[in-house]
């Protein structure tokens, strides 16, 4: 059973800025906020699969999300 997440706002704002430096080397076009349970985390969106294990978990305690959603293109 995992625990619940209680991430507030301000740890996942504080959480993106670090997130985008250690993930500039992978194939990421995006990186937002979202609910996760009862409270917040990442979701980076990659333009491919990244390699496994190379996209953390967590980033100082903040869970992460992925999401493969392609090359983002203007219409």
């Amino acid at each position: 059973m995992s625990t619940p997440n209680t991430t507030t706002l301000e740890q996942a704002h504080a959480a993106k800025t670090k997130a985008a430096t250690l993930l500039a080397a992978l194939p990421v076009v995006g990186i937002g906020l979202t609910r996760i349970g009862e409270g917040y985390g990442l979701k980076v969106n990659l333009t491919e699969c990244a390699a496994d294990n190379t996209v953390p978990l967590h980033v100082d305690g903040v869970p992460i999300t992925t999401e493969v959603v392609g090359e983002i293109r203007k219409r």
